[in-house]
């Protein structure tokens, strides 16, 4: 009721208004309607009586409008939807449409941040960073490294952001540039920046790697992506590219990326109008060390009772070790248990999901303690260890032969020969569909049986020299 009372007011003061500059000031019609901002036809209508100036029916907003002005006095940078949440718990009824064009002379469009162009010397610098891309396997994630004055690009993606595939893109990109940037500039990846305050903290880890190679870290500002804008502009580039470069597996990314960033490299570069694999050559660039680094990342892990550690949601197979904490080495391609030190087991490094990876030989000592269990046990062993294993142990069976006694065997040998060399030994039986226990021994070039007679010469030919021997009573002649 009051709100339609001050609108009655308002109209009114209105009316006056348009009469009292008609007929005190003396001005026209469209001189009245440009001062008050009105259209002609309404202010003729006044003028002459014919229509009065009907009441505007106030709208859901204006009850809330000296709460809103307050607002935005507050934080002139107040978003609609902010607003319309902060009037809910007022009894505000209406859409957020009605908010969003009623705020729209409150909002204040923030400037566009101006910034000084960088500049660099051949060699000062690279920019790196991280960026992610899902494919139908799931998210894998691109190592970008960007020199910063050729724009040179090197790209490669890897199933983990970890420390370990982190020093894995630096070397390798390092690698194929032949050299070593003055400094990296980073933005404030938990790889390079543990802690920001009360003073910044770096991660030791990546400090030891950046002093082998004799390169400096630039960690850039906090919410400044502009000062690393080099590479920010390539992912967005390698983003458009494979939007359009549908890829199923990570190789494959890495096949599609690493030949659309040759093309690049070898096109004109829309600011330094040259090529950047041209301008590689100009850069003053570090020589590489001697001695390669090992991209690792150490982890310390429980070992279960049943003899195994969890790392990534995996379960890797351990020897019996009287120590129930061992440390664990994670390199890109593999993983090692190490026990006070000294290496005691190595696996394949598995990036599926729950899965279990176990050697046969970590279970000797178990199996010694349990011979009831032995060649039961040891043929799950070795049937699970790979999938041509159960081929081999499944052809043999059906030759006639004894599984439990094939898998025994298989166990035997893994115990001569590597996991590997066994491993391709029984591929390669498999291909050839000789499916024999000394087809493998054969295959893997192991020694025979030793011999009863302790001294064996590895020639035998030796054993064939015949001698004259000597009388004794030459040795008489001695005395």
């Amino acid at each position: 009721m009051i709100i339609a009372i001050m609108a009655n007011d308002q109209n009114e003061s209105l009316e006056s208004r348009v009469k009292h500059l008609c007929a005190v000031e003396g001005l026209s019609i469209r001189q009245i309607a440009k001062a008050l901002h009105m259209g002609t036809r309404r202010i003729s209508r006044i003028i002459s009586g014919r229509a009065m100036v009907k009441p505007t029916k106030p709208t859901v907003v204006e009850p809330y409008a000296r709460l809103i002005e307050q607002w935005y006095q507050e934080h002139p940078y107040l978003q609609a939807q902010q607003v319309f949440d902060r009037l809910k718990p007022y009894g505000y009824t209406g859409s957020y449409v009605r908010i969003s064009i009623y705020t729209r002379k409150y909002r204040r469009k923030s400037k566009k941040p101006v910034f000084h162009e960088l500049t660099f010397l051949p060699g000062e610098e690279a920019q790196v960073d991280w960026m992610q891309w899902r494919l139908p396997s799931g998210i894998v994630y691109g190592f970008a490294f960007l020199l910063a004055y050729s724009r040179y690009l090197y790209v490669r993606f890897y199933p983990r952001c970890t420390m370990e595939f982190f020093l894995a893109g630096h070397i390798e990109a390092f690698r194929e540039i032949s050299g070593v940037p003055r400094k990296c500039r980073y933005d404030n990846l938990s790889s390079v920046v543990t802690k920001r305050t009360p003073e910044l903290k770096l991660n030791a880890q990546f400090m030891d790697f950046c002093r082998h190679y004799s390169f400096g870290i630039h960690p850039c500002t906090v919410r400044r992506p502009n000062e690393k804008g080099r590479v920010e502009r390539v992912i967005r580039d390698i983003k458009d590219f494979l939007r359009v470069t549908p890829c199923e597996t990570i190789s494959d990314i890495n096949k599609q990326t690493s030949l659309w960033r040759q093309e690049r490299n070898k096109r004109v570069h829309r600011t330094t109008e040259r090529p950047p694999l041209e301008m590689l050559t100009e850069e003053k660039l570090i020589t590489l060390p001697q001695i390669p680094y090992q991209p690792r990342r150490s982890v310390f892990v429980v070992v279960g009772k049943t003899g195994f550690v969890s790392f990534e949601t995996n379960r890797y197979s351990v020897p019996a070790s009287p120590e129930s904490t061992l440390e664990l080495m994670a390199y890109p391609d593999h993983i090692e248990l190490h026990e006070r030190g000294k290496k005691i087991a190595t696996h394949k490094r598995s990036f599926l999901r729950s899965q279990k990876i176990e050697n046969p030989l970590h279970r000797e000592r178990l199996l010694s303690i349990t011979p009831h269990f032995k060649l039961k046990r040891i043929y799950e062993l070795m049937s699970g260890m790979d999938i041509c294993m159960r081929q081999f142990i499944a052809a043999a069976e059906q030759d006639g032969q004894d599984p439990a006694a094939i898998a025994y065997d298989l166990f035997r040998l893994l115990k001569q020969a590597s996991k590997g060399m066994l491993l391709s030994a029984v591929r390669e039986a498999n291909a050839g569909g000789i499916c024999r226990i000394k087809h493998l021994v054969h295959l893997l070039n192991l020694p025979h049986k030793a011999q009863n007679n302790p001294v064996y010469p590895q020639d035998e030919r030796l054993l064939d020299i015949s001698y004259q021997e000597r009388d004794l009573a030459e040795y008489d002649k001695l005395k």
